[in-house]
């Protein structure tokens, strides 16, 4: 008898000699025993402690072995009976086999033939307990080949947006997070701030913060300091647990992707970050090897005169930002400066000697960007700049410091005046002016010949100061109404509160210097968290809108007595002015012209000491 095994067994039979006979003799044999008098007895044993094998008489008072046999199958279905009957019982026997009993066994028992009977089950018991621990064995080994498949397939992409949403979807699946979030480091601002990069499951982009700054990660992840992939369970915002995961290559921080809300309800345990590292050190590779393949694609995709990058690699660039900017809610910008006429200083110089000239102009003009921003080269005259994450104010201002890097350039100012090209410069800004390359493009277009035949270029009006350009305007004016400009003013309040997330500059300066006839507009104003700057060049009256966003400006600061207002922002841009006449004839001049907005604003800001950065 294979003793080894230790296999505990419950017999039952309602006659005491009968038990104790089976006690002894099983006993003896090395089997844990425990009896029971009756059936219901029997169940209360089993609910307690559950045997490898149950011995029971068919005939017994009560409830029989029959009826036992059903109900014992019916809540433990793999529990293992033997029934044991007298000859004439057989019929009975048959039945409880049919009901799910294993064997029988014909009183009086024969020591040899339940041994038998036993080591026959015991037997079967071992090879199935054996046969589940390499299903279980092979099914994890599964897993892991499944767990391996999925995260090689983070290598299947050199591009970081697809990756991020593959490697949160990855990292939701294994630890049965409900939702994903992930921050990657850009190629072009190494040890910078963190990008969010992908989303996953139910999650408001607009909750979540657009970068992290690794200096300056929260307390609880301050263990992310160690140079090693790793996950950390911290609370989120003190009502959610959450898992976040490190991506790091060495010292490097790469990248985090926090996972929240398990399906089930639970809590992330140990498992789940055990699962999360494992990922994490694939993922930090695809990650590491996605930077190392935009780094060498931005320095080999550069045009071989300029060293600028090239017409295609832009278009994939600005491709690839226009998607993210859709996906996660943001601006995207571009500008074109172009050089006109060039041809002239073209043909007076050598093919090296221009050549040499254009790399001095593009290394200079590169030297005004942002790190994220992006140069490249249409033609030897025209150059476009991505701007990410940048708005149509933003743009407008980095459109005039490039233009004036160019004006500015040894490499023109080298030029004698008569061969020295016009600079001409345009912007164009997603979404407000195109949801597309194409559309953005032809904004560009239309922009560049709007600044070529601009009243600003003409009437050569650059630095004249904000009184002058006033005046300039006004002579250019027509007759009108006189309350066309409070009819605007409202207008615009108007559409600055309907859309006070939107950046931009609006000068109003009321007629007499008095804000009253503004006070239906301004009112709508109060306690509305404004981008908009409102500038109210007229006497100060605190008391007349308390509350109110407004920046004040006293009129003699602008040294015009004229009613005007200038609106820059999203959208179209719009100024207007009158030469003070009260009535209706008095002159007036409004444009839509946004050449002639912007030099305006700026020239306005510049008078009155009013920065105008991005």
């Amino acid at each position: 008898m294979k003793q080894a095994l230790q296999a505990r067994i419950l017999a039952i039979d309602d006659q005491l000699y009968f038990r104790v006979f089976l006690e002894d003799m099983l006993e003896q044999e090395g089997f844990e025993v425990a009896t029971a008098g009756s059936g219901a007895e029997a169940l209360e044993r089993l609910e307690a402690a559950r045997p490898d094998l149950v011995l029971t008489d068919l005939v017994m008072p009560g409830m029989d072995g029959r009826e036992l046999v059903r109900e014992v199958k019916e809540r433990w279905p793999d529990q293992e009976i033997v029934v044991i009957t007298s000859v004439g019982d057989v019929k009975t026997a048959v039945e409880a086999m049919k009901l799910g009993a294993t064997d029988y066994l014909l009183k009086p028992i024969d020591r040899t033939a339940l041994l038998r009977a036993i080591d026959a089950i015991l037997d079967r018991l071992a090879l199935q307990e054996e046969r589940d621990k390499l299903v279980a064995e092979n099914l994890s080994y599964l897993g892991h080949f499944a767990q391996y498949e999925r995260a090689l397939g983070l290598f299947s992409t050199l591009a970081l947006e697809p990756l991020a949403d593959r490697l949160v979807e990855v990292l939701c699946l294994e630890t049965n997070a409900h939702s994903g979030v992930a921050w990657f480091t850009q190629p072009e601002e190494s040890g910078g701030p963190l990008r969010l990069a992908g989303v996953g499951g139910l999650v408001r982009i607009e909750d979540e913060r657009p970068a992290l700054d690794p200096a300056s990660l929260p307390d609880e992840l301050a263990g992310f300091s160690e140079a090693r992939c790793r996950s950390l369970l911290v609370p989120r915002e003190s009502s959610r647990e959450a898992l976040y995961v490190a991506l790091r290559i060495q010292d490097q921080l790469l990248g985090i992707v926090r996972l929240t809300d398990r399906l089930d309800g639970a809590s992330f345990d140990g498992a789940d970050r055990e699962v999360a590292e494992r990922f994490a050190l694939f993922g930090s590779q695809a990650l590491h090897n996605a930077l190392e393949f935009r780094g060498l694609q931005r320095s080999s995709l550069r045009d071989p005169t300029t060293r600028a990058y090239t017409r295609e690699y832009f278009q994939d660039a600005v491709h690839h930002e226009l998607t993210k900017a859709k996906r996660f809610g943001r601006s995207l910008s571009l500008v074109r400066v172009q050089l006109d006429p060039i041809s002239p200083l073209r043909a007076s110089q050598s093919l090296e000697s221009f050549t040499r000239w254009i790399q001095e102009l593009v290394g200079e003009t590169e030297a005004s960007l942002r790190t994220t921003d992006l140069l490249a080269t249409e033609t030897d005259h025209q150059y476009l700049v991505m701007l990410p994450e940048c708005d149509s104010l933003g743009a407008v201002v980095a459109k005039r410091r490039i233009r004036r890097a160019v004006e500015q350039s040894a490499a023109l100012q080298g030029i004698e005046p008569a061969e020295r090209p016009v600079v001409l410069s345009a912007m164009a800004t997603f979404p407000a002016n195109g949801s597309d390359l194409d559309e953005l493009g032809a904004c560009l277009d239309a922009r560049i010949e709007e600044d070529r035949h601009s009243v600003v270029r003409s009437f050569e009006l650059e630095s004249v100061p904000f009184r002058g350009l006033l005046e300039t305007l006004l002579a250019e004016g027509a007759e009108g109404r006189a309350r066309l400009g409070v009819q605007m003013a409202h207008a615009l309040l108007g559409e600055v509160g309907r859309n006070p997330h939107h950046r931009g500059l609006l000068f109003l300066a009321p007629e007499g210097g008095q804000a009253d006839g503004l006070r239906p507009g301004l009112e709508q104003l109060r306690g509305v968290p404004l981008r908009t700057e409102v500038v109210l060049v007229a006497d100060r009256d605190d008391q007349l809108l308390p509350g109110v966003p407004v920046t004040w400006v006293s009129p003699l600061r602008v040294g015009a007595g004229q009613p005007f207002l200038v609106y820059l922002g999203e959208g179209a841009s719009y100024a207007f002015a009158q030469d003070g006449t009260i009535g209706e004839g008095g002159t007036t001049y409004h444009t839509a012209d946004p050449v002639v907005v912007e030099q305006l604003a700026f020239q306005l800001s510049r008078d009155l000491g009013i920065p105008i950065g991005e």
